[in-house]
């Protein structure tokens, strides 16, 4: 009999519920043709600036849309260590993680990598064995957690998975491996971690709802963090107008910034020919693309205190792996090398879009030899080989949308068409107002906020990029 254990795992950059996960057999994985993988070009056309963002819409020079990963590789002073932060996106093409797992894997199997996955403790396992043992068997070679069975999806997160015509994260890599390492907390800790927290840092959270109630609570609110006092009285005026979503997202551009989204003329394209995967594929990939947006609510870019407080963990586990692979180092080489001498070390840390820009900045600046309170830890950090700094990106492709023919009447007849239909829907709905019942008038002024709020929450999911900013240099 098949025992089920319930497993999570994170998806802070798509702003759904959370999904769930459960044992599966191990499976081996085949090996697969060269992976999608381009350098960091300043002249790329992407949706997002490149030393902000660790996922990008990117448009080809063929013109297909791609949504792209990176993996930003940072050195040590010395060169003795090399660590690739390597942003994940939790449902893909197959391609996509098959590429990944087979670059981690053929680079060699002694280096470690160290994975972001919330699970139950009960699937957790810390062996204690040495870096001298064989690696190619499924001992482990560092003291870390490490995955006790092999995981699978359920259901719900397939059925997300393949509405986009995509498969999900733990149907294409099994994360128990002999070197690969549990970075994260478990899911009991972290409902603990939740529990702890301060009114303060409960505040910075992302609760998670049903989507008809988020977009009651984002029309209400707005998604603008930085609301002035006035905000609230001028959002209220707009539903005195025709189409009130297009004010109320004027507004949100004003207080929280946000452009139209460059692949907004791509979704119309693949609509009007008849590809709507196509255009789902593109509206959730701007969904995750957005989620990395700072000020604005509804983008998924919430649960900044449990972000940070996991950035810390994994930043805890970096260090100790670091602090195992020397020891281990001096220990093979009797202590006689000095450390500019010793073996290069390699590590790989797999994480969501969300949590990179806190490791990268734990990264360069916690592991300084001079930037700690703490004169241990500055003793133990220069023993790491200095401060690590960036030395290079690559992106890889997550998924590809192929051009479809241009259709100039549907992208530029959309928002006429809009306006439109939102003007005829204001004067019938006043129409109905003058002849209706009390009773009548609150269903048809029920009716007609529910139809702009699900505009204003489609459009602003859909159609806007909240992490930049509509007037923004670089994207000029």
């Amino acid at each position: 009999m098949r025992t089920t254990t319930t497993t999570t795992i994170t998806t802070t950059a798509l702003s759904r519920p959370r999904l769930l996960f459960y044992p599966r057999p191990s499976f081996a994985s085949s090996s697969s043709k060269a992976s999608s993988i381009s350098k960091a070009s300043s002249s790329s056309k992407s949706s997002t600036t490149e030393s902000e963002s660790y996922l990008r819409l990117h448009e080809t020079d063929t013109g297909d849309w791609e949504l792209q990963s990176s993996q930003v590789t940072y050195v040590n002073e010395q060169k003795t260590c090399e660590i690739d932060l390597i942003a994940t996106v939790h449902v893909g093409e197959k391609e996509y993680y098959k590429n990944l797992e087979r670059d981690l894997v053929s680079q060699n199997e002694e280096n470690p990598v160290l994975f972001e996955l919330l699970t139950d403790e009960r699937n957790v396992e810390r062996m204690i064995r040495s870096r001298t043992e064989n690696t190619t068997t499924s001992s482990s070679s560092l003291t870390l957690p490490r995955l006790k069975v092999s995981l699978s999806p359920t259901d719900e997160a397939r059925r997300l998975a393949a509405s986009h015509g995509l498969i999900a994260q733990l149907d294409a890599i099994d994360f128990k491996k002999p070197n690969w390492y549990l970075a994260d907390c478990s899911s009991n800790e972290l409902e603990k971690m939740k529990a702890d927290m301060s009114l303060e840092e409960a505040d910075t959270e992302a609760f998670r709802v049903p989507a008809l109630i988020e977009a009651f609570l984002v029309t209400i609110i707005g998604r603008a963090r930085t609301l002035p006092r006035a905000g609230q009285f001028a959002r209220s005026l707009v539903w005195l107008v025709p189409c009130p979503e297009a004010h109320l997202l004027l507004l949100d551009w004003i207080w929280g910034g946000g452009r139209p989204a460059p692949v907004l003329g791509a979704m119309v394209d693949a609509i009007s020919a008849g590809d709507i995967v196509g255009a789902r594929k593109l509206a959730f990939a701007q969904m995750i693309v957005s989620a990395q947006g700072k000020n604005v609510y509804g983008s998924g870019s919430g649960a900044k205190a449990t972000i940070e407080k996991r950035n810390e963990i994994a930043t805890n586990r970096l260090r100790e792996a670091l602090r195992q692979l020397y020891d281990s180092d001096d220990d093979n080489n009797n202590n006689t090398k000095p450390t500019t001498t010793r073996t290069k070390e390699k590590l790989s840390v797999l994480y969501g879009g969300s949590h990179l820009p806190g490791l990268a900045k734990n990264l360069e600046t916690l592991f300084s030899a001079e930037k700690n309170d703490d004169e241990n830890e500055n003793i133990e950090n220069a023993s790491f080989g200095g401060t690590f700094s960036k030395s290079s990106t690559i992106w890889r492709t997550v998924w590809r949308i192929p051009k479809k023919p241009e259709n100039a009447f549907a992208r530029f007849g959309f928002l006429p068409l809009l306006l439109l239909v939102d003007g005829f829907d204001w004067a019938q709905t006043l129409d109905a107002l003058a002849e209706a019942s009390r009773r009548e008038k609150l269903v048809e002024i029920f009716l007609y906020v529910l139809r702009h709020v699900a505009a204003y929450y489609a459009l602003g999911k859909w159609v806007l990029e909240w992490n930049r900013d509509l007037f923004e240099e670089s994207a000029l």
